[in-house]
């Protein structure tokens, strides 16, 4: 019997080290996406210039050491991560009857990626296979591109902690009178930061997320039931314990909050969320630049990885909308409610 115990101990720690070695390696190997972390020859826009800027910005805090190696694992694995990607996005633009879509086509796309780290999929989905579209390919700004937002805030004295640390956000909304969900509570680091007082819910029902997290990550709706709480009928918790749980992880308390009426009928009961972009003009006011809203589906209980819809901004109505594969759909897979058409309740307020 000792024998066996210590076997499978040997096989435990075998399985934790290699289910460590695949999240490194996949990390690693994820870089083969991002571009390489430099810039070849001049820049022609102030998009391109700003595209470069991104480039270099890329694990810039992370060390020297980190950043090197970093940078010689892009450099080696952009071109054939590039070359992969190339060929599912070429294949997909084949599915889908987009035209021109021959060999032309895909050495176009992969010239792109070596030349101006364009990643593939959005070759497809700005259609530069196009000439009347492909004259503005440095006009664009691409999702390996989104550490140059970083870079460019923090010049301008922002602290990306206002924004990754929801309470310490909510605190900010507070202070700027600006409308925000409540916060009940909140634990980080093994203890209860607010409210002073233990605490003790009793909202018919409560959101649980990450303190820190995103993409819904951490998420949960806890529902009371007399004098317990639970997400599942299989995982109760009373009351007064709650907190003792939720001390074990990071995360804020709010109270759950529902979707509009009108918005309900193209939900599967998860909250949706609507993203507004905006960007400061020269004489300091905001301005509103583009907008989508993200419908949940499915058995998710957030809007991650919700079905996208594109918004008209003059009337709130939703023109298009797709899954996250690209697929366009019409009416809402859950309830057959209709998606294309839909006036979005409040839109002029919310912008």
């Amino acid at each position: 019997m000792h024998n066996c115990d210590r076997r499978q101990r040997a096989r435990d720690d075998a399985v934790r080290r290699l289910g460590f070695f695949r999240r490194r390696f996949g990390k690693w190997i994820a870089l083969s996406q991002f571009g390489f972390p430099f810039s070849v020859g001049p820049y022609p826009t102030s998009v391109a210039r700003f595209r470069a800027v991104a480039r270099r910005s890329r694990f810039a805090r992370k060390g020297r050491l980190f950043h090197t190696l970093a940078s010689i694992a892009m450099t080696l694995g952009w071109p054939v991560g590039a070359f992969f990607t190339a060929l599912k996005a070429h294949h997909r633009m084949r599915q889908r009857g987009t035209t021109p879509n021959g060999v032309r086509t895909l050495l176009d796309m992969y010239w792109l990626a070596l030349r101006h780290s364009i990643p593939s999929f959005e070759y497809a989905l700005y259609q530069f296979n196009c000439a009347e579209r492909r004259k503005d390919v440095h006009e664009y700004i691409f999702w390996n591109d989104i550490p140059g937002l970083a870079a460019l805030n923090a010049r301008l004295g922002a602290d990306d902690r206002d924004v990754q640390d929801k309470n310490r956000f909510a605190d900010i909304c507070a202070k700027q009178g600006l409308p925000h969900v409540p916060t009940l509570a909140v634990f980080d680091g093994g203890r209860q930061i607010r409210p002073a007082a233990p605490f003790v819910p009793d909202a018919p029902m409560l959101w649980i997320k990450s303190l820190r997290g995103k993409g819904g990550a951490g998420a949960a709706k806890w529902i009371k039931d007399n004098e317990d709480y639970y997400v599942t009928h299989n995982s109760r918790v009373p009351a007064d314990k709650l907190a003792d749980k939720l001390c074990k992880q990071d995360c804020l308390v709010q109270p759950f909050i529902e979707n509009h009426p009108d918005v309900a009928r193209v939900s599967n009961g998860a909250l949706a969320s609507l993203r507004i972009v905006t960007g400061i003009e020269a004489n300091g006011k905001a301005e509103f630049v583009t907008a989508l809203i993200a419908l949940p589906h499915g058995p998710r209980d957030t809007s991650a990885a919700g079905i996208l819809c594109s918004i008209e901004p003059e009337t709130s109505r939703i023109r298009k909308a797709m899954l996250p594969s690209g697929e366009p759909v019409t009416v809402h897979p859950d309830s057959d409610a209709p998606i294309i058409g839909m006036l979005l309740p409040f839109w002029h307020e919310s912008v």
